[in-house]
């Protein structure tokens, strides 16, 4: 798949995913509401994502240090709706310290889900590299010193691969969305 059509299918996409969306009735006990708010948050980081790469000339390096905001927003969402506390949801929702830590959150959805890699590939493996895009590390420099000047260098697969990753995080909060939707048999 070329950049442009990942680009199209990706707006696309997120169209289809807003729309079906778009109207539903929440749930308004504060677990449904706090998680609601981390995937509006996600939906708004690939928003950005779609916005930046559209962009001309495209800002890539943006684009790829939301990747993990995305994420994040996505996983701790669902991680609100189906994993924490009562007490870590009031924790999030009122600003009180300590909150859980996204490894806690990513090996508590792997259970949740009977994934027993999750921690292996989507912390140990992928975070770091989500952090160095995040954070100015390594891989993120990098692409800015191939040549003798310095300007972005981001291979088409790599910015194919942030718009699938970002895709896939959307979809998964879509559903974390329809979750916590109030579905007519809930209706008073």
């Amino acid at each position: 798949m070329t950049y442009e059509s990942a680009l199209s299918e990706s707006r696309k996409e997120a169209a289809i995913i807003s729309q079906r969306l778009h109207g539903l009735r929440l749930k308004s006990d504060a677990r449904s509401k706090t998680a609601a708010a981390c995937f509006a948050i996600a939906q708004q980081h690939h928003s950005s994502i779609l916005i930046l790469l559209s962009n001309r000339p495209a800002l890539e390096a943006t684009a790829m240090a939301l990747l993990r905001l995305l994420l994040e927003a996505t996983l701790r969402g669902l991680w609100v709706s189906r994993c924490a506390t009562d007490e870590q949801v009031d924790r999030i929702a009122t600003g009180a310290k300590r909150q859980v830590d996204m490894a806690s959150v990513i090996t508590e959805l792997g259970k949740l889900f009977n994934l027993k890699s999750a921690r292996s590939i989507l912390y140990d493996k992928a975070y770091h590299v989500l952090s160095a895009y995040t954070h100015t590390y390594e891989q993120q420099v990098q692409r800015w010193i191939c040549t003798n000047d310095i300007e972005p260098n981001y291979q088409p697969d790599e910015i194919v691969c942030l718009l699938e990753r970002a895709t896939d995080a959307m979809r998964l909060a879509a559903e974390g969305v329809r979750a916590i939707t109030v579905m007519d048999k809930d209706k008073p």
